[in-house]
């Protein structure tokens, strides 16, 4: 007699677990939470979006609704009343030479304190640690004595070496982060051929850790190029004035015209835009590199 045939018929192979394609009550609400986190970020730039297509008198007439008509007018106004390109402009030749001395100081200190030999290295890092739980405003006076006894207010170079200081604890404690990822044997080899800590740090170290100093770079940008209170103060003359400064004073003037301000905030945004959209890569990798050191 054929085995087979006396053999009990094999049970259906269960095509699905139980519970498969039910969302939980938990996965529901966790997928709420974030959908209205989502939502409280996109809904600001919709509504500056909308803003900035209406005219002055349809905004006051409905400010929460939508637009009954589009005009571009706006735009052409933030360029010859708000003067955005200029205020644009000149915050390019604060932010920038900012994050580029920021970028350098930083690296340098963070090679020196993990790297180099330096007595107290631990107490220094230390240090730097303990000025980031300082807030920025509480020094406001003192910089601004500072910056006026040298002579530096209403200059771009003032302003330039405070945003530098200020944010110089923040870096140097992201990048030595990265510079421990650094294998010493690496170091080493670099010194048995002849290459100095300059060389080596040029050579060897930059390369390494270039997605957290992409990372750093963005950082400072976006934060220097929204920062508005230090700005106010250093530089006070008209023609000087950031965009932040210039947007903020803007609005402030008797007759105010929110279109206008709409649309200067939206192209507000693109230069930080574009440095997201063109290091984002780096970005990424340097902050999952940097969430598991």
């Amino acid at each position: 007699m054929n085995a087979a045939a006396d053999s009990p018929p094999l049970r259906p192979r269960l095509t699905a677990r139980r519970g498969i394609g039910r969302p939980s009550v938990g996965k529901l609400a966790i997928f709420v939470i974030f959908a209205a986190l989502a939502a409280s970020c996109i809904y600001p730039l919709l509504f500056v979006a909308s803003t900035a297509l209406r005219t002055n008198a349809d905004y006051r007439a409905s400010p929460g609704g939508l637009p009954s008509s589009f005009t571009s007018e706006n735009f052409e106004r933030a360029f010859s009343q708000l003067h955005i390109g200029r205020l644009a402009l000149n915050s390019l030749m604060v932010v920038v030479p900012a994050v580029i001395l920021i970028a350098i100081l930083a690296c340098c200190a963070a090679y020196a304190l993990v790297h180099l030999e330096i007595r107290l290295s631990r107490l220094l890092l230390a240090a730097v640690i303990c000025m980031m739980a300082l807030p920025p405003t509480v020094l406001l006076i003192p910089i601004f004595k500072l910056v006026l006894d040298v002579g530096l207010l209403n200059n771009r170079l003032g302003l330039i070496l405070v945003y530098t200081a200020l944010n110089l604890p923040f870096s140097i404690y992201l990048l030595t982060a990265f510079m421990r990822s650094v294998p010493v044997e690496l170091l080493r080899a670099a010194g048995i051929d002849g290459a100095g800590p300059v060389r080596t740090l040029w050579s060897v170290v930059l390369p390494l850790i270039r997605p957290g100093l992409m990372t750093l770079v963005t950082l400072n940008f976006l934060f220097l190029w929204n920062e508005l209170i230090f700005s106010l103060v250093i530089l006070q003359q008209g023609m000087g004035r950031t965009i932040m400064v210039g947007i903020a004073q803007f609005q402030a003037q008797p007759e105010k015209n929110y279109g206008v301000v709409a649309a200067g905030l939206l192209l507000s945004m693109i230069p930080p835009l574009l440095i997201f959209v063109f290091f984002q890569r780096d970005l990424a990798r340097g902050l999952t590199a940097g969430a598991t050191k």
